[in-house]
């Protein structure tokens, strides 16, 4: 037990210090019989690098972690270690949101989708991979803890998938309120279609609307043109 918990806490701390790095407000971390979480209060709009960042340092401090006991602990402490370390590493990248790997996938997703479509897309993949992993482990495995795990996730998955429109509407507001400065440029006509790291330009009619003007009239609900 001290071990696995060892392994969870040395992955999280990985992602705490790369946002501490960052200038990011850690809000807690969790740490459960199976897994962990870090909370932070970081804007929706942060930069995609960054995201990445403190994302892929979890389990790379979890490899070193791992690399480096093996100098110390007794070979069937260190066998176990390992295993432990493995099968953490296989659960936590699997493409299911909010696990890392589902994460990973959201960003891939947000380099080439808009903010909106890339939640889409993240939440129905996840939803797809989950229900055949599942199917594998009952037919095949028939594990009770694997089922457990499972069907845990599922609750962190739905809770998450609910919290998509707000994620979306953070987003949206966050650039109202917040003078950010992106170099890329993209027309659009709608705000669905707004993403991550582009300054965006709104075709209304024939005429072109700063994102600016548009976001004021999308929050205000006193637009002067027809949205």
């Amino acid at each position: 037990m001290v071990l696995f918990t060892s392994l969870i806490f040395v992955h999280e701390l990985g992602h705490y210090l790369t946002a501490y790095f960052f200038h990011w407000k850690v809000d807690k971390i969790v740490l459960y019989p199976y897994g962990g979480c870090s909370y932070f209060e970081v804007d929706v709009n942060v930069s995609n690098i960054q995201e990445f960042f403190v994302l892929i340092m979890g389990p790379i401090f979890q490899l070193i972690f791992t690399y480096l006991m093996s100098k110390y602990l007794r070979e069937i402490d260190y066998t176990f270690l390992l295993s432990s370390s493995k099968v953490l590493l296989f659960f936590n990248l699997l493409p299911i949101y909010p696990l890392d790997g589902g994460k990973l996938l959201f960003l891939i997703l947000s380099f080439i989708f808009s903010y909106y479509y890339a939640l889409k897309i993240t939440f129905y993949s996840s939803l797809f991979f989950y229900f055949i992993l599942l199917f594998i482990i009952v037919l095949f495995y028939q594990s009770v803890f694997w089922i457990f795990l499972f069907f845990s996730l599922f609750f962190r998955l739905w809770e998450e998938q609910k919290k998509g429109n707000y994620l979306y509407e953070k987003f949206l507001l966050e650039r109202y309120l917040n003078p950010y400065s992106f170099r890329k440029e993209k027309i659009i006509s709608s705000p669905v279609f707004m993403r991550k790291g582009y300054q965006h330009y709104f075709l209304v009619g024939k005429k072109l609307i700063s994102e600016e003007e548009y976001l004021a009239s999308y929050f205000s609900y006193a637009a002067s043109f027809d949205l």
